[in-house]
């Protein structure tokens, strides 16, 4: 029959997640049973009755039904040093990845014919990837001889695909048993220097190609190789809903995602011409959900973190037929994600993307005025912070302190505009913050509003101790002549108002600290509350 001769590859072929993205290990789910029990002696005589000996199709069934039983079972490959606020996660490289694609077809071979259909990146940031692949994938066929000794040649078949430009390029279109023309034609991949990556258009042309293969009972998988998120992300429902009454797992090999972001702050060098950004790497989340603040002590990228996740699309699509996002993180592949923090297994449990369709994210969205606000922000122009500001102002030639005054005004105004578009966004739709449920949407909505609400009451406040100079302030010490203004942990001089916004952003920031402690939001929490969020005059 043919999904009983096609079962199997659901089960085997499966790299199974942990929290949609991890590597994985994986054990041989066909490994033998414990010996049962003894059972204890009766007085009931013996059955002396043989029984009949099963016919070949009903042993097949039984040992796939003991395959079933057993399950594979993953553990995360995680440990070793810490950096920033989380742990590193161990170094794997692309081999390793490649090596469980083929410890899925090993066991899959075993029971059904299988098709994999290479689909590889061939654009210049993913060169490093791509070489990876190259030699990673030959010692995958070698490994494979020993499962293929005695069976058909075309008992594992594979196509080979070069996405990059504006179409795919087939280097096998006709999927084939030869490993030795699979492994010159991965030897050849071409390399492109659009920089173009239509990932998902090529994806549905693998699928109206390979899909009948899956229909003649040969199990079918896509293994995706690329160091990107695709440049048509928004096609991911559409192929979904294509691959999965077709039955094909759908794997990728990859970088994983910036937290929050599009791309990792240090990039390899790409040019494009179609005026798209050149290197795209995430975000985790269908949308962004992190607001584009600098710190007041260092810019918005100068400290990386891994999200450990794919890209959203590329993760979506694996989870979504019963795939797997394989992250490979080597220092080989360049300078990302190179040091980034990384925050391991109950995070990635607790804090998964929201995996749902475009539709359905979007209802939530309308559900929530919170959630509405945060998405909205996310996509606002960037927001400066008061960084290095003037600070003394020495008295004595009140036309010249005016000056100097004035001067210093003007940061504060340039920066105030957009981080009140920011702040009052948020704050105006705080009374919905209570409903959210996700606890990825109600770190992110938390940090998001104590964020804009510190570097709002630092600028504003910064500007309205100026002011209240400029209206005349007396020394206590009659021969100073100075007035320096350093950050403190109050604005009750600057005014009420100001001094509220200051609690806001305390209260919020520390409810991320408190309530999400080990995550990437704790640690951006603890990093804006690293700078006293407030003014204090004093003199010499």
């Amino acid at each position: 029959m043919p999904l009983v001769r096609s079962y199997p590859w659901f089960l085997m072929l499966g790299l199974a997640l942990l929290a949609g993205c991890d590597n994985v290990g994986i054990r041989n789910p066909f490994a033998k049973p414990a010996p049962a029990k003894k059972m204890a002696a009766t007085t009931a005589p013996a059955q002396t009755t043989t029984p009949p000996k099963p016919s070949n199709v009903t042993a097949r069934q039984n040992r796939e039904a003991e395959a079933r039983s057993t399950m594979i079972r993953t553990t995360s490959l995680r440990g070793g040093k810490t950096a920033g606020g989380g742990t590193m996660e161990e170094r794997l490289d692309v081999r390793d990845a490649v090596s469980r694609i083929g410890d899925d077809l090993k066991n899959t071979i075993e029971y059904s014919p299988a098709l994999v259909v290479w689909m590889v990146d061939t654009t210049q940031s993913a060169s490093a990837l791509k070489r990876g692949f190259q030699d990673a994938a030959p010692k995958m066929y070698d490994d494979l001889a020993g499962a293929l000794a005695g069976k058909s040649a075309d008992r594992l078949t594979s196509a080979v695909v070069a996405v990059g430009g504006a179409t795919p390029q087939f280097l096998i279109d006709q999927p084939t048993g030869d490993i030795a023309m699979v492994r010159d034609q991965i030897g050849k991949l071409p390399s492109d220097d659009s920089g173009a990556e239509p990932i998902f258009a090529a994806v549905d042309q693998a699928l109206d190609k390979y899909g009948k293969f899956q229909a003649q009972n040969r199990a079918v998988a896509i293994v995706i190789v690329t160091d990107e998120a695709g440049d048509d992300q928004d096609m991911v429902d559409a192929v979904i809903a294509k691959a999965r009454p077709l039955g094909i797992k759908i794997h990728a090999i990859g970088v994983p995602a910036p937290f929050g972001r599009l791309s990792g702050l240090m990039q390899t060098a790409e040019n494009r011409s179609d005026g798209k950004p050149a290197i795209v790497q995430g975000p985790e989340t269908r949308r962004l959900q992190r607001i584009n603040l600098d710190f007041t002590s260092s810019g918005f990228g100068s400290q990386e973190i891994d999200s450990g996740f794919g890209p959203f699309a590329l993760n979506y699509l694996c989870r979504a037929t019963g795939g797997a996002y394989l992250i490979v993180r080597s220092s080989a592949l360049g300078s990302w994600p190179g040091n980034a923090s990384v925050y391991g297994g109950e995070y990635r449990r607790k804090y998964p993307p929201q995996f749902i369709s475009a539709d359905e994210y979007q209802q939530r969205l309308s559900s929530n005025k919170a959630l509405a606000a945060l998405d909205a922000v996310s996509y606002l122009p960037p927001g400066g912070a008061i960084t290095a500001p003037s600070t003394n102002f020495r008295t004595g030639d009140e036309a010249a302190l005016k000056r100097s005054l004035d001067s210093a005004q003007r940061l504060p105004a340039r920066l105030a505009p957009p981080l009140e578009a920011i702040y009052n966004r948020l704050s105006d739709a705080e009374s919905d913050r209570d409903k959210i449920t996700d606890p990825r949407w109600q770190a992110s909505y938390d940090l998001a509003l104590g964020r804009a609400a510190a570097a709002l009451a630092r600028t504003n406040g910064y500007n309205q101790m100026l002011a209240l100079l400029k209206s005349g302030r007396k020394f206590d010490d009659a021969s100073h002549d100075t007035w320096i203004l350093q950050p403190a942990d109050s604005l009750s001089e600057a005014g009420s108002r100001l001094e509220k916004v200051r609690k806001q952003a305390v209260d919020a920031l520390q409810r991320v600290i408190n309530e999400h402690p080990d995550t990437p939001w704790a640690e951006l929490a603890r990093r804006e509350l690293e700078t006293p969020i407030g003014w204090q005059w004093t003199e010499a």
